[in-house]
């Protein structure tokens, strides 16, 4: 699976006057840290950047004079501190993105009893899971796991935002990040995906059956804003998945209307404060 990440291994510290490799590596040693369990080691931590052990144990000193990992000394591995969840939360709270979003998303959760999950728009032209609530009605649930990356091509919520834009600029973002097969299932090549592209922007909901993971369906559709130059906004948007044993893609498809009902609702309330000023390429 892609990563987003620009980190290169055992990349030069001038590789670019404007990128300092050792910061960069510090933040891969977060997010790699986030997706374990049980701690890394300086091996381990030295292999996956692709440096010697000497740069890993400065980059984690460091990080843990910042208080952001801690060393377990019976184990002898690093973990992260919460003091990178409470740095997420006070941004959330600042925004008064999940305050507002909320309800609307159990909402939806309830009336399906399947998992919502809501993404939002970067600046970085990039979406990132924030929120997810899972139906109570049932009894097999998907895990809302956020360390899953959003691939683009495969992900019915990265096709539900690329659908707002024009294709060209689509495809542009799609061949950034690279086009992954993940199942016999995903769509890979420019005919495909431009033909499922405008069937999702004429439907206004992007639908991934057992693209991304055999086993799971989901629907998406893009929460659009007016911006503030007064143009429309692709700000996020929001997932219905459901395991394919318990829900068709006819079944799944039929909840579409109150999705797209909720995306509309968390668009007329979306924060002020979250709305931009880019430029207006999108073609809804």
């Amino acid at each position: 699976m892609p990563t987003a990440s620009p980190f290169r291994p055992g990349a030069s510290e001038k590789v670019s006057e404007d990128i300092i490799v050792s910061v960069e590596r510090a933040f891969r040693i977060v997010e790699i840290m986030a997706d374990s369990t049980v701690g890394l080691g300086i091996s381990e931590v030295a292999r996956q950047l692709g440096v010697n052990k000497a740069i890993a144990v400065k980059l984690l000193d460091t990080l843990s004079h910042l208080e952001l990992v801690w060393r377990d000394e019976v184990s002898q591995t690093y973990q992260l501190t919460y003091r990178i969840s409470n740095l997420g939360l006070r941004q959330l709270q600042k925004s008064r993105l999940l305050d507002q979003s909320a309800v609307p998303l159990k909402q939806l959760a309830e009336h399906s009893g399947e998992l919502v999950r809501l993404a939002i728009v970067e600046t970085t032209e990039r979406l990132t899971w924030i929120y997810a609530v899972a139906g109570q009605t049932r009894s097999v649930r998907i895990d809302p796991n956020y360390s899953l990356e959003i691939v683009l091509n495969a992900h019915a919520i990265g096709k539900a935002w690329l659908s707002t834009m024009p294709f060209e600029r689509a495809w542009g973002l799609l061949e950034r990040q690279g086009l992954t097969r993940l199942t016999p299932n995903t769509k890979i090549t420019r005919t495909d995906l431009k033909a499922d592209l405008e069937l999702s922007h004429a439907r206004g909901f992007a639908t991934a059956y057992e693209e991304q993971e055999l086993g799971v369906g989901a629907i998406a559709a893009p929460i659009v804003i007016p911006s503030l130059d007064g143009s429309p906004e692709c700000v996020g948007a929001v997932s219905l998945a459901a395991p394919t044993n318990r829900m068709t893609r006819e079944a799944l498809e039929a909840f579409a209307p109150v999705l797209i009902e909720t995306t509309e609702k968390l668009g007329r309330i979306w924060p002020l404060e979250r709305r931009s000023l880019r430029p207006a390429w999108r073609k809804i």
